[in-house]
């Protein structure tokens, strides 16, 4: 979406155009969808979330000091609200044998979508956020609240540990 048509709907927003805020919603829709998806691997939790997103967002918009930076603004309720949703989260539970255990799923195999949902969400959010959503690092380190080294430090870290992950060099037990 072009900046200036951005900054004019952004601004009929703020007034209470409901229209105008579906225009930018529709103009992120897939991109959220995708990064979203990324980030939680379930197509139910990922409805709920663009849900959420765009709920919050418009009880927001009047809020948002920037018109220019909707786009990074709703990406960050994104990942807010994808963020609780994944602490809310189990695996699975098993009842057995009058106990409760909570049974880790691992699977280490060449598959990139596979393995993707076993890195730790530290790692995984600035990848998803950086090659899926478009964004850079100064754009990532301001949604995520966190310095620039700390952005360029988890890719890398991310990247390695998928590396490791596709390789099959895992040997399951969680180090890091």
């Amino acid at each position: 979406m072009k900046n200036d048509l951005q900054v004019a709907l952004v601004k009929k927003a703020k007034k209470g155009d409901i229209r105008a805020f579906f225009q930018l919603c529709e103009a992120y829709q897939v991109v959220l969808y995708n990064s979203a998806y990324k980030l939680l691997q379930n197509n139910e939790d990922v409805a709920d979330c663009l849900q959420e997103t765009e709920i919050r967002a418009w009880e927001k918009i009047k809020k948002l000091k920037n018109d220019a930076a909707f786009n990074t603004w709703i990406f960050k309720i994104m990942i807010n609200v994808a963020k609780t949703i994944l602490k809310k989260r189990v695996d699975m539970i098993q009842y057995d044998d009058n106990d409760w255990s909570v049974v880790d799923k691992r699977y280490v195999g060449s598959d990139l979508e596979t393995v993707f949902m076993y890195l730790p969400e530290k790692y995984k959010i600035p990848i998803v956020l950086h090659y899926y959503a478009g964004f850079d690092v100064k754009e990532i380190a301001n949604q995520l609240d966190m310095p620039k080294n700390t952005v360029k430090t988890r890719l890398a870290r991310g990247r390695e540990k998928l590396k490791i992950l596709l390789e099959g060099e895992w040997d399951g037990e969680k180090k890091y």
